[in-house]
């Protein structure tokens, strides 16, 4: 209890409360501003040669867009924002920038050269990470001629059968013979080895038609001959044709 006059208890009482009060405060001073979460960053797709085209994916934690994106060389490395329907619109030489909404774009190899790519999100956040900065784009690989199919080589031309024998003569002794050859579907003729001076055969026998696959051959009279038939190329094979008779004067 203070024993001294009222007045100057009421004083100390006062200052001592004033003094603890100035040595307590712990207020603070100020709240420093958050700050912005980083970008992160993602490229879809080969940029090697011209004519190539990839996706370029950008993210920020709890922020959706829009996302600031340049291109140090439009002519070379071309920008255009995903949700647009093209994917190729180079643009004149020297920086691009673009606004993607989504943080989406396309990026297309315009030009031979060499290019970085910059991003900029919320809060002045700005990020060129090493996988987009001097992206060298090359000359536009050809692509391979197909190659040709081979072309069938034709076989050996094939008489079946290869000779005729005929005992009489006459139309009602005709007989066939067939002509084939591999790889060739054509139709076969007499070869100018075999014609000679017309025809080989001529007076012995006679062979109808004229060109063809199936040919009907008929005995005139007693001999031997051989009739050539020519395929594809040079390809030939000869028809053996044996004609022997007893008649006499063609009886």
């Amino acid at each position: 209890m203070c024993k001294r006059p009222l007045l100057v208890c009421s004083i100390l009482v006062f200052g001592a409360l004033v003094a603890c009060s100035s040595g307590t405060s712990t207020g603070p001073s100020g709240s420093a501003a958050p700050t912005a979460p980083p970008l992160s960053v993602n490229l879809v797709g080969p940029l090697q040669s011209v004519g190539e085209t990839a996706v370029l994916q950008v993210s920020q934690q709890g922020y959706l867009g829009p996302f600031t994106i340049t291109s140090s060389d439009g002519a070379v490395l071309s920008l255009t924002p995903k949700l647009q329907s093209t994917q190729r619109a180079p643009a004149a030489s020297g920086p691009q920038t673009i606004i993607s909404s989504n943080g989406q774009a396309y990026v297309y190899a315009a030009a031979q050269g060499s290019a970085s790519i910059g991003i900029t999100g919320y809060g002045g956040i700005s990020i060129s990470p090493p996988q987009l900065q001097n992206i060298a784009i090359g000359a536009a690989t050809p692509s391979p001629s197909p190659t040709p199919s081979p072309v069938p080589t034709p076989g050996p031309v094939v008489l079946t059968p290869s000779s005729l024998a005929f005992t009489a003569v006459g139309a009602a002794n005709a007989q066939s013979t067939t002509a084939s050859e591999a790889n060739y579907s054509g139709a076969f003729a007499p070869s100018t080895a075999a014609a000679g001076q017309s025809n080989s055969c001529s007076g012995i026998a006679t062979i109808s038609p004229a060109g063809g696959t199936n040919f009907s051959v008929t005995p005139v009279a007693a001999g031997h001959c051989t009739f050539a038939l020519t395929g594809a190329g040079t390809q030939s094979a000869t028809l053996t044709i044996d004609v022997t008779t007893t008649n006499v004067g063609g009886s």
